[in-house]
């Protein structure tokens, strides 16, 4: 059988286990919105980053479920919260008649729990002192997990503004220890 999800491809990304509201935008966007809320599978969230004339897609991304909506006030825009479940890699595409993109994919595995030790704190110590700065950011996460440095490595991946092309490279690994060390590298040069 094959695992077919319809995509929207966003500059932000969620990781599995991660909330994140993203931004529904009219067109083929909303077309897709409206096949992935009638899926029973949800649908997949990838990276895209835009260069010199064109758009560059990336082929990790994640598959999420919608756990609320609401319109922006500033525009009319639909604002989705989703909740990712599990990273995947898309085999190949296709697009309907309605401009929406659809992927075959397969799951990659999932980044196992490592503890945090004592030299790794820093992600945690940082993250809470993001989640005090930006109270909605932290109301996203209802269940914290700062002793697990797989969860910490995905949230600073969500949040932080690296290049999608080298947060498909940390994605692809079999374990969060080369985003932890990349992480950590960031954090202690900038002090």
């Amino acid at each position: 059988m094959t695992n077919l999800l319809p995509l929207l491809f966003q500059k932000r990304h969620v990781l599995p286990t991660g909330r994140m509201p993203i931004r529904i935008a009219p067109g083929p966007q909303t077309e897709a919105f409206k096949v992935a809320v009638t899926s029973t599978d949800g649908f997949g969230v990838c990276m895209f980053d835009r260069g010199e004339n064109k758009h560059q897609f990336f082929h990790i991304g994640t598959r999420v479920t919608v756990e609320d909506f609401d319109t922006s006030k500033k525009d009319g825009a639909l604002i989705v919260t989703v909740y990712g479940h599990e990273s995947f890699r898309i085999k190949s595409l296709e697009q309907n008649d309605n401009g929406v993109f659809f992927g075959e994919y397969h799951t990659l595995p999932k980044w196992s729990e490592i503890k945090a030790r004592n030299n790794q704190q820093l992600l945690a110590d940082k993250l809470r002192i993001m989640f005090d700065k930006y109270p909605e950011l932290d109301n996203l996460h209802r269940t914290k997990e700062f002793h697990n440095l797989s969860w910490l490595c995905q949230r600073w991946l969500e949040i932080l503004p690296v290049p999608a092309s080298e947060k498909q490279l940390l994605l692809n690994t079999p374990n969060c220890l080369d985003t932890c060390d990349y992480l950590m590298s960031m954090m202690l040069e900038s002090h």
